[in-house]
This record gives C-alpha cells, sequence and structure tokens, in this order.
C-alpha cells in the first residue's frame, strides 16, 4: 500500500434524508398504483433487494434508473428527485395529485464521454487511462455544462451510496467538502495510469485531502501533491436540475 495513504476508523455511515425521502416516495407511488417491488424490478431488471435498498433509503437510484422507475409508475420524475409524488397520466388512483403539464424530462444528446477504467487492485478502487471508450445521456440538468464525463463505479467501496457497475457523472465546479469526489493519483514508476478512487471529500489543506469512504467506513489521508486531479462528483438532484 501507498505509504502516503493512512487508515482511521470511523463511525458508519448514516441513512441520507434524501435517500429516504426518494424511498418513501417509490414506496407510496408503487403501492398506489398497484404494483409489488418484483415488477419494478423486472422493469428495470434488477434484483429486488436493490428496490427494497431504495425504498428503505439504504441507497440511491442512480439516475438513469430514478427517470425509469418514474416513467414505469408515471410520475413526475423531477418531483421524485425531490421525494415528492406526483401522478401523470388520465387514469390515477384514489387521492392522487395529477398534473398535466410536465412529463418526464426532456432526453438530452448522447454526447457526454464515457471513460476507460479497469479494476485497481486491493488498495485502489480503479485506474483510470482517461481514454474515451464510448458517450452516454446527458440528463437535463446539465445541459450547458461543458467539462463534464462519466465513469462506471467498480469497487465496493462506497456501498451503499454507490453499487458496483453504477454511472456516475464527473466535472462542474471545483469540489468542497461534502462532495463526493474522484481522485485520479499521479502513475507509478513504471505504470501508464495512476490509481483512482470515488470517496467523499471531508478536508483540503495545503498539504493533504481528507476524503471518507463508506465500506468498510473509514477515513483517508492522501498526500496532495500525489493527486493528479480532483473532481466532483454531480449529485442526482442537479443532474436532474434542481
Amino acid at each position: 500500500m501507498d505509504a502516503s495513504v493512512a487508515f482511521v476508523a470511523n463511525p458508519p455511515m448514516a441513512k441520507s434524508e434524501m435517500a429516504i425521502k426518494i424511498g418513501e416516495a417509490i414506496r407510496l407511488a408503487r403501492k398506489q398504483r398497484g404494483k409489488v417491488m418484483r415488477n419494478i424490478s423486472e422493469f428495470l431488471d434488477l434484483d429486488v433487494a436493490a428496490i427494497g435498498n431504495w425504498e428503505s433509503g439504504r441507497n440511491m437510484p442512480s439516475t438513469s434508473n430514478l427517470l425509469k422507475v418514474a416513467q414505469y409508475l408515471q410520475i413526475d420524475a423531477a418531483a421524485l428527485g425531490r421525494g415528492e409524488v406526483v401522478f401523470l397520466g388520465d387514469e390515477l388512483p384514489a387521492d392522487a395529485e395529477p398534473i398535466s403539464s410536465l412529463g418526464l424530462p426532456p432526453a438530452g444528446p448522447t454526447d457526454v464521454e464515457l471513460l476507460g477504467t479497469a479494476v485497481g487492485g486491493d488498495d485502489g478502487d480503479f485506474t483510470l487511462n482517461g481514454e474515451v471508450t464510448g458517450y452516454v445521456r446527458r440528463p437535463p440538468g446539465i445541459a450547458g455544462l461543458r467539462k463534464v464525463f462519466a465513469l462506471h463505479v467498480l469497487s465496493t467501496s462506497m456501498v451503499p451510496r454507490y453499487d458496483p457497475g453504477e454511472l456516475i457523472y464527473v466535472g462542474g465546479r471545483d469540489p468542497v467538502p461534502g462532495d463526493h469526489v474522484v481522485i485520479e493519483m499521479f502513475p507509478e514508476e513504471n505504470e501508464r495510469a495512476g490509481k483512482a478512487f470515488v470517496k467523499k471529500l471531508v478536508e483540503r489543506t495545503t498539504s493533504t485531502i481528507l476524503v471518507e469512504q463508506y465500506n468498510p467506513p473509514r477515513q483517508i489521508s492522501f498526500d496532495r501533491y500525489a493527486i493528479k486531479h480532483l473532481w466532483r462528483v454531480i449529485p442526482t438532484r442537479e443532474l436532474l436540475g434542481f
């Protein structure tokens, strides 16, 4: 393990208020539509346990899955992102609040660069080679944001916030404490790409970057001069446009 990385015990992460609100909204809409969790899981091609984690507030759906859930349950996606339920369509459950002027957010162009990654070993979440391997859909909230790219999460170090295989969007303003971040290290000797990490930023000083990971819970201190890039992970609410 790199000498610049130190581990300190840290209390487990609590459920976020927004994850709980979104989960409750999904459960309410599902029940009022007369659906069970398996209906949603089959529509999304996911395990039922993933839907259960969303509804209990243990995890939040990715932006793409949130939009798909809203589509399946015929509810307004922007409202769902706020933890609210606004039904769409002509056939509404009893006591549901209808709207007629809003629909699902318009689909943006498929122009966000998806960068290639590889599993980085025990002491790195992945390696980032910077090569463009494809393009993904641009969410409505970042329609005018130019300096943005996407990555797939590979490790389990940030479960339950980010699951392996989840797509994250990176860029925008400089990160501040409280943001989730992607950290890219300079390559080690005889290596073409540096190790990279997805973590939550705790503190920045002139010499160190202190971050938090969730699984297992710990804090990690990085030598600031060993870091090549520090990017912000764009949160779901911002991707949806509010």
